[in-house]
């Protein structure tokens, strides 16, 4: 049974990597498109948002 349980949150770490990847590379795109105009505060409000976040 743990070995199933250690699969499963692996899955799960991993899934939560992926969208942490795709929203850091949407940040990024929409920087460089000019959406943003402090690049610098989308990274602090990110950082503020996940710092403490459970994994």
């Amino acid at each position: 049974m743990s070995a199933i349980a250690e699969k499963n949150n692996t899955r799960i770490l991993e899934e939560q990597q992926s969208e942490v990847r795709k929203l850091v590379l949407d940040g990024l795109k929409q920087a460089k498109e000019g959406k943003t105009k402090d690049f610098n505060a989308v990274c602090d409000r990110l950082e503020k948002k996940y710092i403490n976040a459970a994994l």
